[in-house]
Protein backbone atom coordinates (compact mmCIF):
# COMPACT_ATOMS: atom_id res chain seq x y z
CA UNK A 1 0.00 0.00 0.00
CA UNK A 2 2.77 2.25 0.55
CA UNK A 3 4.27 2.01 -2.78
CA UNK A 4 0.76 2.61 -4.06
CA UNK A 5 0.81 6.29 -1.80
CA UNK A 6 4.63 7.27 -3.35
CA UNK A 7 3.60 6.65 -7.23
CA UNK A 8 0.84 8.66 -6.38
CA UNK A 9 2.26 11.19 -4.78
CA UNK A 10 4.73 11.21 -7.43
CA UNK A 11 2.70 11.76 -10.37
CA UNK A 12 0.62 14.61 -7.98
CA UNK A 13 3.98 16.35 -8.00
CA UNK A 14 4.33 16.12 -11.98
CA UNK A 15 1.27 16.84 -12.68
CA UNK A 16 1.43 20.13 -10.55
CA UNK A 17 4.73 21.61 -11.53
CA UNK A 18 4.34 20.62 -15.48
CA UNK A 19 7.50 19.64 -17.75
CA UNK A 20 10.59 18.47 -15.45
CA UNK A 21 13.41 20.36 -16.52
CA UNK A 22 15.77 18.03 -17.87
CA UNK A 23 19.37 17.35 -15.92
CA UNK A 24 20.86 21.05 -16.47
CA UNK A 25 24.43 21.71 -17.90
CA UNK A 26 27.06 24.45 -18.05
CA UNK A 27 25.10 27.72 -17.59
CA UNK A 28 25.91 29.52 -20.64
CA UNK A 29 26.48 33.51 -20.66
CA UNK A 30 23.63 35.80 -21.60
CA UNK A 31 24.00 37.08 -25.82
CA UNK A 32 21.40 39.68 -25.32
CA UNK A 33 22.02 43.20 -23.74
CA UNK A 34 18.83 45.33 -22.66
CA UNK A 35 19.59 48.58 -24.57
CA UNK A 36 16.32 50.37 -24.71
CA UNK A 37 13.04 50.81 -23.66
CA UNK A 38 9.62 53.13 -24.81
CA UNK A 39 6.27 53.66 -23.52
CA UNK A 40 3.18 52.00 -25.29
CA UNK A 41 -0.20 52.71 -24.69
CA UNK A 42 -1.95 50.36 -22.23
CA UNK A 43 -1.36 46.86 -21.69
CA UNK A 44 0.89 46.16 -24.69
CA UNK A 45 0.91 42.52 -26.18
CA UNK A 46 0.91 41.45 -29.19
CA UNK A 47 3.92 42.37 -31.40
CA UNK A 48 5.14 42.40 -34.88
CA UNK A 49 8.04 44.43 -37.21
CA UNK A 50 8.27 45.36 -40.45
CA UNK A 51 9.31 47.98 -43.05
CA UNK A 52 6.51 50.21 -43.19
CA UNK A 53 8.30 53.04 -45.05
CA UNK A 54 10.42 51.11 -46.83
CA UNK A 55 13.13 53.03 -45.50
CA UNK A 56 14.95 49.18 -45.22
CA UNK A 57 15.12 49.73 -41.16
CA UNK A 58 12.35 47.94 -39.70
CA UNK A 59 9.63 49.30 -37.48
CA UNK A 60 7.60 48.11 -34.71
CA UNK A 61 3.51 47.77 -34.51
CA UNK A 62 1.94 47.03 -30.63
CA UNK A 63 -1.71 46.12 -29.74
CA UNK A 64 -2.70 48.11 -26.66
CA UNK A 65 -5.11 45.78 -25.38
CA UNK A 66 -6.35 47.36 -22.25
CA UNK A 67 -6.15 50.79 -24.34
CA UNK A 68 -8.37 49.93 -27.32
CA UNK A 69 -5.44 51.25 -29.88
CA UNK A 70 -2.26 49.95 -31.18
CA UNK A 71 0.89 52.08 -31.59
CA UNK A 72 3.29 52.36 -34.42
CA UNK A 73 6.90 53.18 -33.83
CA UNK A 74 9.23 54.15 -36.52
CA UNK A 75 12.38 52.71 -36.39
CA UNK A 76 15.85 54.89 -36.81
CA UNK A 77 18.14 52.20 -37.60
CA UNK A 78 20.23 52.81 -34.29
CA UNK A 79 18.07 50.39 -31.75
CA UNK A 80 15.48 53.55 -31.11
CA UNK A 81 12.05 54.63 -32.43
CA UNK A 82 10.46 57.74 -32.85
CA UNK A 83 7.78 58.33 -30.58
CA UNK A 84 4.40 56.17 -31.01
CA UNK A 85 1.58 56.98 -33.25
CA UNK A 86 -1.60 55.70 -31.49
CA UNK A 87 -4.28 54.37 -33.29
CA UNK A 88 -7.98 53.72 -32.21
CA UNK A 89 -9.44 50.16 -32.49
CA UNK A 90 -12.42 47.83 -31.24
CA UNK A 91 -12.37 46.91 -28.13
CA UNK A 92 -9.51 44.38 -26.91
CA UNK A 93 -7.29 43.98 -29.97
CA UNK A 94 -5.28 41.07 -29.45
CA UNK A 95 -2.92 40.29 -32.82
CA UNK A 96 -1.79 42.01 -35.64
CA UNK A 97 -1.65 41.08 -39.33
CA UNK A 98 1.20 42.47 -41.71
CA UNK A 99 0.55 42.58 -45.25
CA UNK A 100 0.31 44.38 -48.56
CA UNK A 101 -3.29 44.22 -48.77
CA UNK A 102 -4.40 46.71 -51.61
CA UNK A 103 -1.20 46.24 -53.89
CA UNK A 104 0.64 49.53 -53.61
CA UNK A 105 3.81 48.23 -52.64
CA UNK A 106 3.44 49.24 -48.86
CA UNK A 107 2.77 47.51 -45.92
CA UNK A 108 -0.73 47.43 -44.52
CA UNK A 109 -2.23 46.27 -40.86
CA UNK A 110 -4.59 44.18 -39.68
CA UNK A 111 -6.12 44.18 -36.07
CA UNK A 112 -7.97 41.45 -34.63
CA UNK A 113 -10.34 42.47 -31.53
CA UNK A 114 -11.17 40.06 -29.14
CA UNK A 115 -14.16 42.05 -27.50
CA UNK A 116 -15.60 43.32 -30.74
CA UNK A 117 -15.50 39.94 -32.47
CA UNK A 118 -14.01 41.96 -35.62
CA UNK A 119 -11.40 42.74 -37.66
CA UNK A 120 -10.13 46.33 -38.98
CA UNK A 121 -7.71 47.20 -41.93
CA UNK A 122 -5.74 49.74 -41.56
CA UNK A 123 -4.33 51.20 -45.01
CA UNK A 124 -0.28 52.30 -45.28
CA UNK A 125 -0.81 56.00 -46.51
CA UNK A 126 2.81 55.80 -47.66
CA UNK A 127 3.48 58.73 -45.81
CA UNK A 128 4.32 57.69 -42.49
CA UNK A 129 0.65 56.84 -41.32
CA UNK A 130 -2.43 54.70 -41.55
CA UNK A 131 -6.02 55.13 -42.77
CA UNK A 132 -8.46 52.22 -41.88
CA UNK A 133 -10.70 51.04 -44.37
CA UNK A 134 -14.61 51.83 -44.16
CA UNK A 135 -14.62 47.64 -43.89
CA UNK A 136 -14.82 46.04 -40.49
CA UNK A 137 -14.69 42.50 -40.71
CA UNK A 138 -16.94 40.10 -39.28
CA UNK A 139 -14.93 36.21 -39.13
CA UNK A 140 -17.40 34.67 -36.70
CA UNK A 141 -17.69 33.68 -32.22
CA UNK A 142 -14.81 34.57 -30.25
CA UNK A 143 -11.70 35.13 -33.08
CA UNK A 144 -8.53 34.11 -31.10
CA UNK A 145 -5.65 34.32 -33.53
CA UNK A 146 -4.20 35.37 -36.96
CA UNK A 147 -2.51 34.83 -39.77
CA UNK A 148 -2.04 35.61 -43.55
CA UNK A 149 -1.33 33.80 -46.92
CA UNK A 150 -2.04 33.42 -50.43
CA UNK A 151 -4.78 30.87 -49.69
CA UNK A 152 -6.16 30.66 -53.67
CA UNK A 153 -2.90 31.38 -55.81
CA UNK A 154 -4.14 34.54 -56.92
CA UNK A 155 -1.48 36.67 -55.28
CA UNK A 156 -3.55 37.92 -53.24
CA UNK A 157 -3.00 38.54 -49.40
CA UNK A 158 -6.05 36.23 -47.26
CA UNK A 159 -6.36 36.01 -43.84
CA UNK A 160 -6.86 32.83 -41.63
CA UNK A 161 -8.16 33.42 -37.83
CA UNK A 162 -8.87 30.35 -35.21
CA UNK A 163 -12.07 30.65 -33.24
CA UNK A 164 -12.55 29.13 -29.91
CA UNK A 165 -15.34 26.83 -30.25
CA UNK A 166 -13.47 24.11 -33.01
CA UNK A 167 -13.15 26.50 -36.26
CA UNK A 168 -10.94 28.34 -38.58
CA UNK A 169 -12.43 31.29 -41.03
CA UNK A 170 -10.65 32.11 -44.04
CA UNK A 171 -11.05 35.80 -45.29
CA UNK A 172 -9.97 35.86 -48.81
CA UNK A 173 -8.06 39.16 -50.16
CA UNK A 174 -9.69 41.16 -53.14
CA UNK A 175 -6.68 42.78 -53.13
CA UNK A 176 -8.04 46.14 -52.67
CA UNK A 177 -7.52 46.77 -48.61
CA UNK A 178 -11.00 44.77 -48.85
CA UNK A 179 -12.00 40.91 -47.93
CA UNK A 180 -14.35 38.56 -48.48
CA UNK A 181 -16.57 36.67 -46.19
CA UNK A 182 -15.80 34.41 -44.10
CA UNK A 183 -15.51 30.54 -45.29
CA UNK A 184 -15.42 28.23 -41.92
CA UNK A 185 -13.72 25.20 -41.20
CA UNK A 186 -13.84 22.66 -38.84
CA UNK A 187 -11.01 21.54 -36.95
CA UNK A 188 -10.95 18.62 -33.85
CA UNK A 189 -10.53 20.74 -30.64
CA UNK A 190 -10.44 24.27 -29.75
CA UNK A 191 -8.05 26.47 -31.96
CA UNK A 192 -5.04 28.89 -29.92
CA UNK A 193 -2.09 29.83 -32.49
CA UNK A 194 -2.06 29.89 -36.23
CA UNK A 195 0.79 29.77 -38.31
CA UNK A 196 1.00 29.41 -42.28
CA UNK A 197 3.70 27.74 -44.45
CA UNK A 198 4.20 25.24 -47.18
CA UNK A 199 5.16 22.20 -44.80
CA UNK A 200 4.40 19.55 -47.40
CA UNK A 201 6.45 20.95 -49.75
CA UNK A 202 3.34 20.51 -52.58
CA UNK A 203 4.15 24.52 -53.87
CA UNK A 204 0.37 25.52 -52.12
CA UNK A 205 0.32 27.60 -48.84
CA UNK A 206 -0.65 25.34 -45.44
CA UNK A 207 -2.44 26.39 -41.93
CA UNK A 208 -0.68 24.57 -38.89
CA UNK A 209 -3.38 25.03 -35.69
CA UNK A 210 -2.38 24.79 -32.09
CA UNK A 211 -5.31 22.91 -30.12
CA UNK A 212 -5.93 23.13 -26.76
CA UNK A 213 -8.92 23.18 -24.23
CA UNK A 214 -10.84 19.97 -23.56
CA UNK A 215 -10.90 16.88 -26.35
CA UNK A 216 -7.90 16.74 -28.57
CA UNK A 217 -5.05 18.73 -28.07
CA UNK A 218 -2.11 19.11 -30.32
CA UNK A 219 -1.21 20.48 -33.87
CA UNK A 220 -3.59 19.97 -36.43
CA UNK A 221 -2.86 20.76 -40.37
CA UNK A 222 -5.31 22.07 -42.93
CA UNK A 223 -3.39 21.03 -46.12
CA UNK A 224 -3.66 23.70 -48.76
CA UNK A 225 -5.70 22.71 -52.08
CA UNK A 226 -4.08 26.18 -53.94
CA UNK A 227 -7.97 27.16 -54.49
CA UNK A 228 -9.04 28.27 -51.00
CA UNK A 229 -9.79 24.94 -50.24
CA UNK A 230 -7.94 22.67 -47.80
CA UNK A 231 -7.89 19.29 -46.62
CA UNK A 232 -8.01 18.16 -42.82
CA UNK A 233 -5.13 16.23 -41.22
CA UNK A 234 -4.85 14.07 -38.39
CA UNK A 235 -4.14 15.91 -34.43
CA UNK A 236 -0.29 15.23 -34.11
CA UNK A 237 0.71 15.38 -30.47
CA UNK A 238 2.33 18.72 -29.96
CA UNK A 239 1.83 19.80 -26.07
CA UNK A 240 -1.13 18.94 -23.60
CA UNK A 241 -2.45 22.42 -24.37
CA UNK A 242 -0.43 24.46 -26.53
CA UNK A 243 -1.49 28.08 -26.63
CA UNK A 244 1.39 29.52 -28.90
CA UNK A 245 2.92 27.82 -32.20
CA UNK A 246 5.64 29.22 -33.92
CA UNK A 247 7.38 27.59 -37.49
CA UNK A 248 10.99 26.43 -37.61
CA UNK A 249 13.44 24.26 -39.24
CA UNK A 250 14.62 22.63 -36.12
CA UNK A 251 16.71 19.60 -37.96
CA UNK A 252 18.24 21.94 -40.73
CA UNK A 253 16.87 19.28 -42.91
CA UNK A 254 14.60 22.27 -45.31
CA UNK A 255 11.22 21.08 -43.55
CA UNK A 256 9.42 23.57 -41.48
CA UNK A 257 8.32 21.97 -38.02
CA UNK A 258 6.67 23.60 -35.06
CA UNK A 259 7.29 24.34 -31.72
CA UNK A 260 4.29 24.77 -29.20
CA UNK A 261 3.98 26.78 -25.72
CA UNK A 262 1.54 25.03 -23.42
CA UNK A 263 2.26 28.14 -20.40
CA UNK A 264 -0.30 25.95 -17.72
CA UNK A 265 2.50 23.16 -17.65
CA UNK A 266 6.00 25.38 -17.95
CA UNK A 267 6.50 22.83 -21.20
CA UNK A 268 7.31 23.21 -24.60
CA UNK A 269 6.89 20.59 -27.49
CA UNK A 270 9.01 20.33 -30.74
CA UNK A 271 6.64 18.64 -33.71
CA UNK A 272 9.07 17.15 -36.12
CA UNK A 273 8.37 17.09 -40.19
CA UNK A 274 9.03 13.45 -41.19
CA UNK A 275 8.13 14.59 -44.92
CA UNK A 276 5.32 12.48 -45.63
CA UNK A 277 2.42 14.80 -44.33
CA UNK A 278 3.20 13.56 -40.41
CA UNK A 279 5.05 14.50 -37.43
CA UNK A 280 6.92 13.26 -34.25
CA UNK A 281 6.29 15.15 -31.28
CA UNK A 282 9.64 14.75 -29.18
CA UNK A 283 9.80 15.33 -25.14
CA UNK A 284 8.34 18.26 -23.46
CA UNK A 285 11.21 20.33 -22.39
CA UNK A 286 11.22 23.70 -20.25
CA UNK A 287 12.51 27.19 -21.05
CA UNK A 288 11.26 29.30 -18.08
CA UNK A 289 8.07 29.89 -16.02
CA UNK A 290 4.41 30.34 -17.93
CA UNK A 291 5.86 30.57 -21.07
CA UNK A 292 3.36 32.58 -23.35
CA UNK A 293 4.49 33.65 -27.00
CA UNK A 294 7.66 32.12 -28.84
CA UNK A 295 9.89 33.36 -31.56
CA UNK A 296 12.58 31.39 -33.78
CA UNK A 297 15.51 33.12 -35.39
CA UNK A 298 19.51 31.86 -35.79
CA UNK A 299 20.64 34.27 -33.29
CA UNK A 300 24.21 33.02 -33.07
CA UNK A 301 24.77 32.43 -36.88
CA UNK A 302 25.90 29.15 -36.70
CA UNK A 303 23.34 28.09 -39.17
CA UNK A 304 20.97 26.07 -36.98
CA UNK A 305 17.72 28.22 -35.53
CA UNK A 306 16.92 29.32 -32.27
CA UNK A 307 13.89 30.14 -29.92
CA UNK A 308 13.17 32.78 -27.54
CA UNK A 309 10.41 32.21 -24.94
CA UNK A 310 8.08 35.28 -23.12
CA UNK A 311 8.29 34.02 -19.44
CA UNK A 312 5.12 36.09 -18.01
CA UNK A 313 5.83 35.53 -14.60
CA UNK A 314 9.22 35.55 -14.33
CA UNK A 315 9.73 38.76 -15.90
CA UNK A 316 12.46 36.99 -18.31
CA UNK A 317 13.20 36.02 -21.86
CA UNK A 318 14.96 32.95 -22.14
CA UNK A 319 16.54 31.89 -24.88
CA UNK A 320 17.43 28.22 -26.40
CA UNK A 321 20.30 27.82 -28.62
CA UNK A 322 19.28 25.21 -31.32
CA UNK A 323 21.68 21.97 -31.95
CA UNK A 324 20.77 21.01 -35.37
CA UNK A 325 18.57 17.75 -34.29
CA UNK A 326 14.89 19.21 -33.23
CA UNK A 327 16.52 19.50 -29.83
CA UNK A 328 18.03 23.16 -27.87
CA UNK A 329 20.54 23.67 -25.21
CA UNK A 330 19.35 23.50 -21.45
CA UNK A 331 19.37 25.31 -19.09
CA UNK A 332 18.32 28.49 -21.00
CA UNK A 333 19.93 31.63 -21.33
CA UNK A 334 17.78 33.93 -19.33
CA UNK A 335 17.39 37.82 -20.15
CA UNK A 336 15.64 40.16 -17.54
CA UNK A 337 13.00 42.86 -18.62
CA UNK A 338 10.50 44.59 -17.78
CA UNK A 339 7.47 42.98 -16.04
CA UNK A 340 4.92 40.79 -17.93
CA UNK A 341 6.92 39.95 -21.13
CA UNK A 342 4.17 39.08 -23.65
CA UNK A 343 4.96 39.20 -27.76
CA UNK A 344 8.16 39.62 -29.01
CA UNK A 345 9.58 40.34 -33.12
CA UNK A 346 13.25 40.05 -34.30
CA UNK A 347 15.09 41.90 -36.17
CA UNK A 348 18.05 43.94 -36.56
CA UNK A 349 16.73 47.17 -34.63
CA UNK A 350 20.69 48.88 -34.37
CA UNK A 351 21.83 48.00 -37.87
CA UNK A 352 24.78 46.12 -37.12
CA UNK A 353 24.13 42.83 -38.71
CA UNK A 354 22.54 41.07 -35.38
CA UNK A 355 19.34 40.13 -34.79
CA UNK A 356 17.70 41.90 -31.85
CA UNK A 357 14.62 40.89 -29.69
CA UNK A 358 11.71 43.41 -28.99
CA UNK A 359 9.45 42.44 -26.16
CA UNK A 360 6.37 44.08 -24.95
CA UNK A 361 5.99 44.55 -21.20
CA UNK A 362 2.44 44.79 -20.33
CA UNK A 363 2.37 45.41 -16.61
CA UNK A 364 4.97 48.46 -17.40
CA UNK A 365 3.15 49.74 -20.48
CA UNK A 366 6.70 49.31 -21.93
CA UNK A 367 8.51 47.76 -25.10
CA UNK A 368 12.24 46.53 -24.09
CA UNK A 369 14.89 46.11 -27.06
CA UNK A 370 17.48 43.29 -26.22
CA UNK A 371 20.38 44.36 -28.26
CA UNK A 372 22.31 40.90 -29.49
CA UNK A 373 25.94 41.02 -28.41
CA UNK A 374 28.47 40.71 -31.00
CA UNK A 375 30.41 37.61 -29.12
CA UNK A 376 31.65 34.34 -30.16
CA UNK A 377 28.93 31.43 -30.34
CA UNK A 378 28.32 30.74 -26.67
CA UNK A 379 26.99 26.83 -27.45
CA UNK A 380 29.58 24.82 -26.21
CA UNK A 381 30.45 21.91 -28.24
CA UNK A 382 28.34 21.46 -31.03
CA UNK A 383 28.63 20.68 -34.36
CA UNK A 384 28.98 23.48 -37.35
CA UNK A 385 25.87 23.89 -39.25
CA UNK A 386 26.17 21.70 -42.77
CA UNK A 387 24.50 23.95 -45.57
CA UNK A 388 21.18 22.96 -46.84
CA UNK A 389 21.11 20.96 -49.93
CA UNK A 390 19.38 22.54 -52.61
Amino acid sequence: MKKHYSIIAFLMVFVLLGCPPPKARKKMPRIFALSYSMDTGKEPSFLITDDFNRDKVPDLVVTNTGGDSFSFFKGMGDGTFRDQLVYRTGRDPICLVSGDFNEDGYTDIAVLNYADQTIQIFLNTRLGSFQKTSQVLKPGKIPLNMSSGDFNSDGKIDLVITMRFSNVVVMLGKGNGFFSDPDSMPVKGQPTGVVVDDYNQDGKVDVAVALAGNGFTGVQILWGKGDGKFESSDVFKGGKQPLTIVSLDVNNDGLKEFVTSSNSLHALTTLINKGDKTFDSLKDFASGNFPKYVVAADFTGDGFEDIAVSNATDDMISVSLGKGNGTFTYPPIYHRVDEHPQGMAVADFNGDGLLDIAVACRDKNLIDILSKKDMINPKPNLPRAESKSS
